[in-house]
């Protein structure tokens, strides 16, 4: 039996992980746009930029070792943990400013984790999830942003509502993530052969794909004060709707309601920066 306490710790630790690869990408990415001559300058934030890349894309082995002891529900709720190690990873690397309020809701937040863990039931493994049920929930985030497509071509949408649906999709496919990661542990074992045996890697490759797409096409419309709550809001709650739907993750009143306050906390907080 995979200990608790180590599951937490990686869910913990990618939590930190992409918020700092995060943080480092937008520190670095002023290479991207570069005009002039590539000196040292510019190999410095292009190697920082790659630097916080490859950490974002770590994130699935610590979900990995995150899903060994925990359910699909309790991680994806604490991916609320990603604001508050940008928040302080932004003040140390970016040398931003934390407000009171934000310093306030952080605590909320973790606070709310606490209590999801705390009222989260013995841990006995998932069964694997109807495929079904896995396709549907895949499949949700492209047939909203179809339908956006449609409405912006024949009807007048508004750019914003545009922009907030793009992030709601991507932010649902990041949280999908956690899900198909646990899909792969229900139903495959421990082979590397039988998990490509499955629809779930070419999903998560996807699924990864997607959300670089969506995001930019979310940020070019949208104010990160509207799209950001959506965005974060979505990953949280996504993970958590299916976790619900897809393993019969057990109906517990005190974790339902730290799932409605970490979601509370993260549009709070986005919504005010």
């Amino acid at each position: 039996m995979f200990p608790r306490w180590l599951s937490i710790l990686a869910a913990i630790g990618g939590s930190a992980v992409i918020s700092l690869g995060m943080v480092l990408q937008k520190k670095g990415v002023p290479w991207l746009k570069w005009k002039g001559v590539k000196d040292h300058s510019y190999a410095r934030l292009k190697a920082i930029w790659i630097t916080g890349f490859i950490l974002n894309n770590l994130l699935a082995v610590f979900y990995f070792f995150a899903l060994k002891a925990l359910s699909s529900a309790v991680v994806g709720a604490m991916m609320g943990l990603n604001i508050v190690f940008s928040a302080f990873f932004s003040a140390l690397v970016l040398k931003e400013q934390l407000s009171k309020r934000m310093a306030a809701g952080s605590l909320a937040l973790v606070g709310f984790i606490g209590l999801a863990n705390i009222s989260a039931p013995p841990y006995e493994g998932s069964a694997p999830p109807a495929l079904g049920v896995i396709a549907l929930f895949f499949l949700a985030p492209y047939a909203l942003v179809a339908a956006v497509l449609t409405a912006k071509r024949f009807l007048r949408l508004h750019t914003e509502a545009y922009a907030l649906a793009f992030a709601a999709a991507a932010g649902a496919l990041e949280g999908f993530i956690i899900i198909l990661i646990k899909a792969m542990q229900a139903s495959a074992g421990t082979s590397l052969l039988s998990y490509l045996g499955t629809p779930y890697p070419y999903m998560y490759a996807v699924a990864t794909l997607s959300v670089l797409s969506l995001l930019q096409i979310a940020y070019a419309h949208g104010r990160m004060t509207k799209t950001g709550p959506v965005l974060w809001g979505m990953q949280i709650f996504y993970p958590v709707a299916i976790s619900y739907a897809a393993f019969a993750v057990p109906f517990v009143p005190a974790q339902l309601a730290s799932f409605a306050g970490i979601v509370a906390c993260v549009v709070i907080i986005q919504s005010k920066r």
